[in-house]
């Protein structure tokens, strides 16, 4: 039967309602699952996601490790600077903006503009470009009051690397260079750069270096991704304010074996020296003294207590460079003194000045002079050859040549051989030792090789006169010679007796062998950091231990007998007088010493010659010795003229305040400076 019309309406309608009704009922189910998702599967997500959207991270610098000398004297820290910095924004800055900025700052339109251009190519947004650092207060003011104009500008800290002393320790502490982002150091010489990062110690243990972890900060930034006031910061994120927080941690504390007093005088007595040289009118000066190293050493357990090199330069300069943009005014008068101390080419009465960053107690090799002989009068003992007496007439007459000495000396036994640095006397000693048995005392004091310090890079090996070194770089310099140009005749063990010929050593070197002969016979590992200190409780990671790499094979009374005689070098000896007599003549405690002039070359002036002095101290009846000493002068004229004042000053800075000295470091040196220099021509001495 058919449906009437009004049914069938009915019927469709109905239909349509639940049509209707169940879509609305799927629809509203698809929306709770996917409220449920939002909020309860994916709501951690969802939310970090949309606080990224209103969140940036923002860098905090972790300052870097302090160096401290032996006493807790601060040699390099932070200072507190703010930069200015540009971060990535929707808006960026328009030409109105640049031109205030660019006013503000002191820095090209040009600059801003490249700034905006490599931050739009950078792959982290979190990482800023730097407009400026060390903001001066009125720009720091200038930028807070236009903060609204300046979209993207931001003035975060910056510890600026700052070494209180100026030049102090310079060689030693080395310099900074900027890192890979725009905050970070790194070091790029000395102790900054061998403990820049993570350190493995002897045993393998691993702790921080000077570079510390930078830490990190939430700043809350609005629809076109503007930083907000920091006011701002802690009500807006609230709970997320912490969330991702983490404080910088500073780089580890560095306490150095370096005595600060005794490391200004050596630097102060050095410069000192090396410009009255250059002025000085008593023969053979006035000399080039183009420049010249120190190192003091403990002489029981191998810590450097001093190591300067001259011309010097002031660290402050690489760590603000590293700062600093190319735009900034500051930049050029910055960047010009950088360039001179890494690449300057002074040359001083025709010869050229080593860079001032170069440090020459360990990277640079000389020939020792007359300081080598107390090595050659060990080998003639251990042979049972020492001459007992021979008589010096100012020349040694050997294979028909006559072999120069500076001087007369008459009939000279081993003390005043030394005393008075004969050379005729150590010519016969050394033929009679032979270069086998001086090479090899002299290899276990440690000449012409690495000494083993693990704090510094840079360091040369030398040469220690033997045939084979003899056959290397006679070929070396060469190519062409022959067999007889390359062998080792008798003349060369002459020169290698008094230190001459193919030997070459560091000052490290020498105040190695010093302290050596100073300690009995132990020849200690150098090095310059005693502790590693954690910055914030201050405990200690790790601390350094003597290291007695060997023990030379003499006997104790041949050292004894040695020692004696460099004593004699600084006294009156009832009728003679000791090389470096003049320069310790009135000084209240007893000092061993060796002067050494090496010539600069055969056809060299004599004013060419290096200026070498070694000492030990104290060296009195009785007395055990604690500080060993090495300076040279390059072109100084002489070893006692040269070298001998500035050994004293270091000698009475560190004895200051015992033996009757002024108890202030600085004017025991500088008396002990004035004293030393004024009569240090007084005897004439090799």
């Amino acid at each position: 039967m058919a449906m009437n019309p009004e049914e069938l309406a009915r019927r469709q309608r109905l239909r349509r309602r639940n049509i209707l009704m169940g879509l609305l009922v799927a629809w509203t189910v698809i929306l709770l699952g996917r409220l449920y998702m939002l909020q309860v599967v994916m709501g951690d997500e969802l939310s970090e996601y949309a606080a990224g959207q209103r969140l940036r991270k923002v860098y905090v610098p972790a300052p870097r490790g302090q160096i401290l000398d032996r006493r807790g004297q601060v040699l390099a820290t932070n200072l507190p600077a703010y930069s200015a910095y540009l971060v990535y924004t929707r808006e960026g800055l328009d030409p109105e903006a640049r031109r205030l900025l660019s006013r503000i700052l002191d820095i090209p339109v040009e600059a801003i503009e490249e700034a905006e251009a490599e931050l739009r190519v950078r792959p982290v947004p979190e990482i800023p470009v730097r407009l400026k650092a060390e903001l001066t207060p009125a720009e720091i003011t200038a930028l807070a009051e236009h903060r609204d104009r300046l979209p993207g500008v931001v003035v975060e800290p910056q510890p600026l690397r700052y070494y209180p002393g100026g030049t102090l320790a310079a060689h030693v502490l080395g310099y900074v260079r900027e890192g890979n982002r725009p905050w970070e150091l790194k070091g790029d010489s000395g102790i900054e750069a061998t403990y820049n990062g993570p350190v493995q110690l002897p045993g393998g243990r691993t702790v921080r270096g000077l570079t510390g972890v930078d830490g990190q900060r939430l700043v809350e930034v609005d629809a076109r991704g503007r930083p907000l006031s920091d006011e701002s910061r802690h009500l807006l994120l609230g709970g997320d304010a912490d969330r991702y927080a983490a404080p910088p941690k500073p780089g580890s504390t560095l306490v150095l074996t370096l005595d600060a007093r005794v490391q200004k005088a050596a630097e102060e007595a050095l410069a000192r020296r090396i410009q009255e040289l250059r002025e000085l009118k008593t023969r053979p000066c006035p000399c080039p003294a183009r420049n010249g190293a120190a190192v003091a050493i403990d002489v029981r357990t191998g810590a450097i207590l001093a190591m300067t090199s001259y011309p010097t330069f002031d660290p402050n300069d690489f760590a603000r460079q590293a700062f600093m943009e190319p735009s900034d005014p500051r930049y050029d008068a910055v960047n010009r003194k950088v360039y001179q101390y890494v690449h300057g080419n002074e040359r001083y009465r025709g010869k050229r000045v080593e860079g001032p960053t170069r440090n020459l107690a360990i990277a640079d090799a000389l020939p020792p002079g007359s300081t080598f002989k107390p090595i050659t009068g060990l080998a003639a003992m251990l042979r049972g050859v020492l001459p007992g007496s021979t008589y010096c007439g100012g020349e040694f007459y050997f294979a028909g040549r006559a072999w120069p000495d500076w001087g007369v000396h008459g009939h000279v036994d081993f003390d005043k051989a030394i005393g008075r640095s004969c050379n005729v006397y150590f010519y016969q000693t050394g033929l009679n030792a032979g270069i086998d048995a001086i090479a090899d005392v002299a290899t276990q004091f440690g000449l012409g090789q690495l000494t083993g310090l693990r704090d510094l890079a840079g360091e040369v090996q030398g040469w220690l006169a033997t045939p084979a070194v003899k056959a290397e770089l006679v070929a070396r310099a060469d190519p062409n010679s022959t067999e007889s140009d390359r062998r080792w005749y008798a003349g060369d063990t002459l020169n290698a007796s008094i230190g001459q010929g193919f030997h070459a050593f560091t000052p490290l070197q020498m105040a190695v062998y010093t302290a050596a002969l100073a300690n009995g016979g132990t020849r200690y590992r150098p090095y310059l950091v005693q502790e590693i200190r954690d910055p914030q409780t201050g405990r200690v990671l790790w601390e350094a231990k003597p290291d007695p790499l060997n023990t030379v094979d003499v006997p104790t009374a041949f050292l004894d007998k040695v020692r004696e005689a460099m004593v004699t070098v600084t006294q009156d000896n009832g009728g003679w007088y000791g090389t470096a007599y003049g320069v310790f003549r009135d000084a209240p405690y007893v000092a061993a010493g060796k002067t050494g002039t090496a010539q600069g070359g055969t056809r060299e002036p004599e004013y060419e010659n290096h200026g070498w002095f070694i000492a030990f101290a104290p060296a009195g009846p009785g007395e055990q010795p604690e500080i060993a000493v090495a300076v040279v002068v390059r072109a100084g004229g002489g070893g006692s003229l040269a070298a001998g004042p500035v050994a004293r000053a270091m000698l009475d800075a560190y004895f200051a305040g015992r033996y009757g000295l002024p108890a202030n470091p600085e004017t025991a040196a500088e008396e002990a400076h004035e004293d030393a220099a004024r009569s240090a021509a007084v005897v004439p001495s090799d």
